[in-house]
């Protein structure tokens, strides 16, 4: 036991002194990789993440290059403010799967816990990743009210639409000016407006934003008032996150109920664990209590995900 313990912290320190070394460097190296893209001569790939990085991981990269799967892994590490490659993070969902054997095979030897501690090894960068997307996403939509009131703004003042872009990039927090910092230098390096403006769409998953490319794009084609648009365009969806608000208040005892009823059975059972272990103890041991376990498991991820369906807003 001891030696599966010491074998943990050697591993877990080995993977903290490596995430502190790529955070310490991700700054200098984002920094370079911009500069090389912006003085290319062609436009950078639209799947490149970093382009110009040194590849921690060539082997991985190898593996997914030529796939779409690569493709999908760089827009969503986009779209969730991440700077890593695909292969870079498809190696630490692969380590905390490691991790996770190796803790399982610590606590006890079943080969049912190791599967379950191996999926949840790899799902949990995955779920962290989307947590990211949401939340950098809902940032995104209150944010893009007062981008596009700015850019209107700066319409009715007598500066071009890019003009008007660049002044949202270097004005507001991001993460709207990350993103429109980055159509600004898509469209300097030779893409047409269009192709950077639906990138950002494909970027964000934004039904707001969605709707407001549109018509800028249908207005960069037939003419029109631009201004008066982007306001008619931003009190809309100021009224749709007010409505959505209040949605979501009305909803609360019932996501508030998923939270208690998913609790229950976790703080019973560390409950009973501590008032009388030989009565947990079967669960444990047993074969059988290992069945019983995943199959509360299972059932419970079974009602929290009916649950969450029931009080889904389509914001």
């Amino acid at each position: 036991m001891a030696i599966a313990w010491a074998l943990i912290a050697f591993v877990g320190m080995v993977v903290l002194v490596w995430a502190l070394s790529a955070l310490a460097t991700a700054r200098s190296r984002y920094t370079t990789a911009r500069l090389q893209a912006l003085t290319s001569p062609t436009p950078p790939p639209q799947t490149a993440q970093r382009p110009g990085a040194e590849d921690r991981m060539p082997t991985i990269t190898a593996m997914l290059g030529g796939r779409r799967v690569s493709d999908r892994l760089t827009l969503s590490l986009t779209a969730a403010g991440l700077r890593f490659r695909p292969s870079e993070f498809v190696g630490i969902a692969i380590g905390m799967v490691v991790i996770s054997q190796i803790v399982g095979l610590a606590v006890a030897r079943s080969i049912l816990l190791n599967v379950a501690l191996g999926i949840v090894g790899a799902a949990l960068p995955f779920s962290i990743m989307n947590i990211l997307q949401r939340k950098r996403r809902a940032a995104f939509d209150v944010q893009l009210v007062d981008a596009l009131m700015m850019i209107a703004s700066s319409l009715r003042a007598g500066f071009s639409f890019l003009r008007g872009m660049q002044v949202v990039a270097q004005e507001m927090p991001k993460p709207v000016s990350e993103e429109f910092e980055r159509v600004i230098n898509e469209v300097g390096v030779g893409r047409t407006m269009e192709e950077a403006l639906r990138n950002l769409v494909a970027r964000m998953q934004s039904y707001d934003l969605d709707l407001a490319v549109t018509a800028i794009l249908i207005q960069l084609q037939v003419g029109g008032n631009l201004s008066e648009m982007l306001e008619t365009i931003a009190g809309t969806i100021r009224e749709r996150i007010r409505i959505y608000s209040e949605m979501r208040v009305l909803t609360a005892e019932g996501r508030l109920s998923g939270w208690v009823l998913a609790a229950i059975p976790l703080v019973l059972a560390v409950t009973i664990s501590i008032m009388n272990p030989e009565y947990m103890s079967f669960l444990i041991v047993e074969p059988l209590g290992h069945i019983l376990i995943a199959t509360a498991v299972i059932l419970q991820i079974t009602g929290g995900l009916i649950i969450k369906r029931m009080l889904v807003l389509d914001a």
